[in-house]
């Protein structure tokens, strides 16, 4: 019985299967590969999908949904008929209609599947993509990050010794990972992304500059209109992949519209949506030590790599030789069917090594609401880590570990698991007993935690393909003890600001550097909290200097450059219509 790929995008989705030797593509009931994304509640009662669901954007906005992608794994409600949906159950329709076509391709009962997804989905927007795949009837035992599965189809297809950095924007989310390939084995350094950037983004900038042109209240629109908008951006979007300028006419109200846009002028509204893409390219290189030098060349996929605007920016960031993918919408489902292949053990790729990486730091809080990481992210997978923590009273009888997973310095502000705790220790001076906290993390996203404490007792927990953020009870509980919340002196503007710099570093940088930043916060709360006058000052005059050096020792690229915003330069252009 075949394992399915899918590639469940925001935009579209893909099947592949190891077929007859080689990885192949599923087609849908129209004979396409390529399934939009959408979901659309009938006013007849039916569930479409795909392509017709498209077009239902404009017919029955009101029961239409598209791009869900970007909520998987949150509370965000979608309504129809009288129902309500969430993002994993609208996944789960489209992941539904994905099976049933590959069991018509393939001619028997498909029952497991590898899903991609964005490599910077936390733990529950992973969670929930295995929910909705089960919820559709797929036994879902493997996810894999889609520039992952990118590496895998590019390794195989060149077979050389190389150090690779891949850009993979599609719809709505946008992935940078920095790969090393030899041999049999693709061996991931760092990741980073964006999971609310991508085409759709650029689609609305669009929609945004029809507006002002116009001289249109987007709120006055209906919902129908609205869409008619975002739909001929859409296609403004594609036609400048193609050419420097383009026109669309079409009608809002009775009343004929044009939309005209050139590639120069995509830059001046989209110069915000550039210059997020360099964030996550700065932090990889960052992260996996590696020199820019050492990089052989930048791999753009996904569909939103075909706007000539993008390659152009990126070749403008890096002098590094930037490679259009050969096939950019259809690049992740082959990687992920590569790795089906590689879980059934079918054929070439059987012995073909993925050694892919934590994505975020996962830890536990300790007794002053700091995080206190165990696995740091970008640690390759699967990884054993073990930490030591003990009292901070005497005769301290019990130890709570709350389990987090992020890179904010607070742990609160991360993403919180679980919560642990070992008792009956024996009554003891401050710092003399405590317990040993294990975390294995395997390349199926299981966590598996073992706390042993110096009485010898053991809590063990394994965290699997469930949800596992904060109930509603649990919120609503720390929205009330937020309201008894005192406003302390720390909290004075020029010192606050300090504080949130340090943490926005603190999530951009290296573990050796972490350290460094957490130290050195540690210290500046606590003069804030005990001192006064003087001392104060002093710690806030030395606290800003550790910070502004940080800050220019990170990677840093010319996106501020003059002649790229102000001019669009012929030969690049020309060079990117010909990729």
């Amino acid at each position: 019985m075949a394992i399915i790929g899918i590639d469940l995008g925001t935009t579209n989705s893909l099947v592949s299967v190891w077929k007859d030797s080689r990885i192949q593509l599923i087609p849908n009931s129209l004979g396409e590969f390529l399934t939009p994304s959408v979901v659309s509640f009938g006013k007849d009662g039916q569930v479409y999908i795909g392509r017709i669901a498209k077009e239902m954007l404009i017919t029955n906005p009101e029961s239409t949904f598209a791009e869900f992608k970007r909520n998987m794994g949150t509370n965000y409600i979608y309504q129809a008929g009288g129902k309500t949906y969430t993002a994993q159950d609208l996944s789960a329709l489209l992941l539904r209609r994905l099976k049933e076509d590959a069991q018509n391709f393939l001619g028997e009962e498909v029952r497991e599947a590898v899903i991609s997804v964005p490599a910077y989905f936390n733990d529950e927007k992973r969670c929930a993509t295995k929910m909705a795949g089960e919820m559709a009837g797929l036994h879902v035992e493997r996810l894999i990050n889609e520039p992952s599965a990118v590496a895998m189809k590019h390794h195989i297809q060149q077979d050389v010794m190389e150090t690779f950095m891949i850009v993979d924007i599609g719809g709505g989310t946008l992935d940078v990972s920095l790969v090393e390939a030899f041999e049999n084995m693709v061996e991931i350094q760092a990741v980073a992304g964006d999971n609310y950037l991508g085409g759709k983004d650029f689609n609305e900038a669009i929609a945004m500059d029809f507006y002002r042109k116009q001289g249109i209240t987007e709120n006055l629109l209906t919902s129908c209109e609205r869409e008619i908008v975002l739909k001929e951006a859409e296609e403004l979007k594609r036609d400048l992949s193609k050419k420097q300028e383009a026109s669309r006419s079409f009608f809002l109200g009775g009343k004929e519209f044009s939309m005209d846009l050139n590639n120069q002028e995509l830059i001046h509204i989209s110069v915000d949506l550039l210059k997020r893409i360099a964030i996550p390219m700065k932090k990889v290189i960052s992260d996996s030590g590696v020199d820019i030098e050492e990089i052989d060349k930048i791999i753009l996929v996904g569909g939103s790599s075909k706007m000539p605007v993008i390659s152009s920016y990126i070749r403008k960031l890096l002098d590094i030789e930037v490679e259009a993918d050969d096939t950019p919408d259809e690049s992740i489902a082959v990687g992920v069917g590569i790795a089906a292949a590689i879980k059934e053990r079918q054929g070439d790729v059987k012995d073909l090594i993925l050694a892919d990486i934590c994505p975020f730091s996962l830890g536990t809080e300790l007794y002053d609401g700091s995080f206190s990481p165990i696995i740091q992210r970008n640690e390759t997978l699967p990884c054993m880590r073990t930490s030591y923590y003990v009292t901070v009273k005497d005769n301290q009888r019990e130890l709570t570990f709350p389990i987090y997973q992020g890179e904010n310095l607070t742990a609160k502000d991360n993403l919180k698991l679980c919560e642990l705790k070992i008792t009956g220790l024996p009554r003891a001076p401050k710092g003399e007993v405590g317990a040993r906290v294990t975390f294995l993390y395997d390349i199926n996203g299981i966590l598996d935690i073992q706390i042993e404490g110096d009485n010898k007792q053991t809590v063990h927990k394994l965290i699997a393909n469930k949800k596992m953020g904060l109930s509603e009870a649990e919120i609503k509980r720390r929205v009330e003890e937020l309201k008894k919340v005192t406003m302390h002196p720390l909290e004075k503007e020029e010192n606050r600001l300090l504080i949130e710099k340090a943490q926005s570093l603190y999530q951009q940088a290296n573990p050796l550097v972490r350290g460094q930043i957490a130290g050195m916060l540690h210290y500046f709360r606590d003069t804030l909290e005990h001192e006064k006058g003087r001392t104060v000052r002093e710690a806030y005059v030395r606290f800003s200097v550790f910070l502004e050096a940080m800050e220019n020792n990170r990677i840093e690229f010319a996106d501020d450059d003059e002649d790229f915003w102000e001019k669009w330069e012929e030969e690049i252009m020309e060079q990117d219509m010909e990729e």
